[in-house]
């Protein structure tokens, strides 16, 4: 494991690796596990997105590795062969820098200049504790010099809970052989409307892309608050057998970078923020 900074408060504790793209490692409260922790290089090797909350950018699935843009098309790498996509970005891997490090609090960024996605920009996380939970603060800042297409989402990765809550209001349609938005948005169905109404995640296959209908998803006994920008949620918990359930808010659509009104522009020299915080109810 890479050198790790550990901020604390109260009955909150969280870890943090900064040169894996500022990865929440540990999020305890009171001593209990709330997101699945990274233990191991080896479970990070196995799959980089199943514990914490990394960050995407670009969100999900890029159709092909590919998107036009003002007239240009662009190219992502193509790193999930089974669907010949571009998934989650590369920020995930990047090394972050340190700002500044107190008893509950921590910033870090990372400036990006075209390796791990085609438009400069600079990133600024701060991750704080308190008697309110685990706040996460992002800054993007457009470095590029002309407005650039973005989409943003964090694979929030909680222990799984006996119940949950996600406010989703129509389902994301997907193909099934390479999981990519359909272009129809559907109504949900009874067992989506019971992840929108209240359900269980063991043994309750939990999958798919949504709209969202309000900003603030109940996981067992915590509250998961994100700020407006996020206007869809991804969720999975990997048949319900794995002891996880991602709840992941998100920026744009799914595939959004092919869609004229599925991701934000991010306007030459502007920043945009994002915010989300863990609560305990």
């Amino acid at each position: 494991m890479q050198t790790v900074y550990r901020i604390e408060s109260g009955d909150w504790a969280a870890t943090v690796a900064p040169q894996i793209a500022a990865h929440v490692v540990n999020l305890t409260f009171r001593g209990e596990d709330v997101l699945v922790p990274l233990t191991s290089k080896e479970q990070l090797e196995e799959n980089p997105y199943l514990h914490g909350a990394p960050i995407l950018l670009p969100a999900n699935r890029t159709r092909d590795g590919k998107f036009t843009f003002a007239g240009k098309e662009y190219h992502l790498p193509i790193n999930e062969p089974s669907t010949g996509c571009h998934l989650h970005g590369v920020i995930h891997e990047k090394p972050f820098e340190v700002v500044s490090h107190s008893g509950d609090s921590i910033t870090l960024s990372y400036e990006n200049t075209g390796e791990c996605y085609p438009f400069p920009f600079r990133m600024t996380v701060t991750f704080t504790v308190s008697e309110r939970g685990f706040a996460q603060h992002y800054v993007i800042e457009n470095k590029a010099g002309a407005d650039f297409p973005l989409t943003f989402a964090l694979h929030t990765t909680f222990v799984e809970p006996d119940h949950f809550k996600t406010p989703i209001d129509r389902c994301q349609e997907r193909d099934s052989e390479r999981l990519l938005p359909t272009g129809r948005l559907t109504e949900l169905s009874p067992l989506q409307r019971q992840f929108a109404e209240g359900s269980a995640s063991r043994n309750v296959p939990v999958i798919g892309y949504y709209t969202a209908k309000g900003h603030t998803a109940q996981v067992g006994e915590y509250d998961y608050i994100v700020s407006d920008l996020f206007d869809h949620w991804v969720m999975y918990n990997g048949n319900g057998v794995s002891g996880f359930l991602c709840v992941e808010p998100q920026c744009g659509a799914v595939d959004g970078l092919n869609q004229p009104d599925g991701h934000f522009i991010l306007k030459a020299g502007d920043t945009v923020e994002f915010d989300t915080l863990i609560t305990r109810r």
